[in-house]
């Protein structure tokens, strides 16, 4: 590194450190709660970071600063002395939080990513920092609904604020900047703050600070690449997908995490890969509603963002392989909707595991998953019907393995629902290989 670097680098850590002490002195003199001092803190880190394309010319010195801003941070949140003293404006809240040890990694790999583009790296930063805090002190102030995330929850006030914010991080500064015109740069700004939104609603415990980066950053670099009907055909996509959710959360058990993380599913697998892939997707969601109804299990269960994040496990693997060249589009559909199938087929078998007057039925839940979950994707391969014969009839065949399986690692399970629901989607990838048999 050059003394220009480390000069940079040695006055960004004074400011940061000089900030924590002075945002505690500010709030405790305006008798500001804890929530706002910590997002009072990220504010200021944000402004600072955001500043970055400008001032450093590569990524090396970023990850060098934000080794130096993590450490100490770290170090601060592992003492009980600097906790309560200094750090008591990052750790005045109850509940637990990882968000400042994430914080200068996040970023640090946003600017890595950016290649130094002002817009790749000023909207991401801008959008967690400023749409965040101003979330989380308006949901504070002003929440009233509330939805459940993790172990915790959030506000739909505070979403909405989040929204609107993050609208104008990515708005103004593509259109007052130059760089899209306003037509342009509202369905750009439109389809990021949603999906920024829906992540935001999805992340507990300070993981925001790494989900809304990474996530605006890849997303934003894929949107300023599309016109304008493209972009508003994917607005409408997205939309759809979070009306279904949103109408159906109704007879859901999963909570309202776990539904945004099912609108982010499913709207990745359309956009990464095409639209035939949020079909089996959408086919487990319809049959959980179906189901959940049915057989009145509103009450009896309460599944959150684990459920959704096994079913990508199975899923997402076939969609970024296609979305990056590496498999062709027919095969990737083939695979995830086999996966699909062996998480609708395995679904079924531990719901009639857990309701009394219901009994596990293989055969039926097999063939539930390939009508349901499977078929919507397989018949839009149906001019390569006879090279899917036998990958099917794989898949049927190993789908009833994993069932059967499952079904007596279930009854002796000791683990914690969250392992179990990684079980269930490592269990749909290794079903979904028999894809691989499939040549279009």
């Amino acid at each position: 590194m050059t003394s220009y670097e480390w000069l940079c680098v040695l006055v960004v850590v004074f400011i940061l450190a000089a900030g924590l002490p002075s945002v505690r002195a500010i709030t405790a003199r305006c008798g500001a709660s804890p929530e706002v001092s910590r997002k009072s803190v990220h504010v200021l880190m944000g402004l600072v970071c955001v500043s970055f394309p400008w001032v450093f010319g590569r990524p090396l010195p970023v990850w060098v600063l934000a080794a130096a801003a993590t450490i100490p941070l770290a170090v601060v949140r592992s003492i009980p002395a600097l906790r309560s003293g200094v750090g008591s404006a990052l750790h005045g809240i109850k509940r637990p939080s990882y968000g400042e040890v994430l914080f200068a990694p996040s970023v640090a790999a946003v600017f890595h990513f950016s290649g130094g583009d002002p817009y790749l790296h000023g909207i991401p930063i801008g959008i967690l920092t400023l749409a965040d805090a101003a979330s989380a002190v308006g949901g504070t102030r002003w929440g009233r609904r509330h939805y459940g995330v993790g172990e915790g929850f959030k506000t739909v006030e505070g979403s909405l604020i989040f929204l609107t914010t993050a609208f104008l991080c990515v708005f103004l500064p593509l259109f007052l900047g130059g760089r899209l015109e306003m037509v342009h740069a509202l369905w750009v700004a439109l389809i990021l703050a949603t999906l920024a939104m829906m992540a935001e609603g999805i992340s507990d415990r300070g993981f925001d600070n790494m989900v809304i980066p990474l996530g605006c950053i890849f997303a934003l670099d894929r949107l300023l690449l599309l016109d304008t009907p493209s972009l508003i055909w994917r607005f409408i996509v997205l939309i759809v997908l979070l009306v279904l959710v949103l109408v159906g959360s109704r007879w859901s058990t999963l909570n309202g995490g776990a539904l945004l993380g099912s609108v982010l599913l499913g709207y990745g697998c359309a956009i990464l890969a095409d639209w035939r892939f949020a079909l089996p997707p959408s086919g487990v969601f319809i049959s959980h509603l179906i189901t959940t109804r049915k057989h009145h299990l509103i009450k009896a269960f309460d599944h959150r963002l684990d459920a959704v994040v096994s079913h990508a496990i199975a899923a997402m693997p076939w969609v970024v392989a296609v979305a990056l060249d590496r498999l062709p589009v027919a095969l990737g559909l083939a695979g995830v909707s086999f996966a699909m199938m062996a998480q609708l087929a395995i679904l079924d078998t531990a719901t009639r595991n857990s309701v009394p007057g219901l009994s596990p039925r293989p055969l039926r839940a097999v063939l539930k998953g390939a009508l349901i979950a499977a078929l919507p994707g397989l018949v839009l391969l149906w001019p390569y019907a006879g090279a899917l014969v036998i990958p099917v009839a794989s898949a049927f065949g190993a789908t009833l393995m994993a069932v059967l399986w499952f079904g007596k690692l279930s009854r002796s399970w000791r683990g914690g629902d969250t392992a179990l629901w990684m079980v269930k989607g490592v269990l749909a990838l290794a079903v979904s290989l028999t894809a691989f048999l499939f040549r279009p």
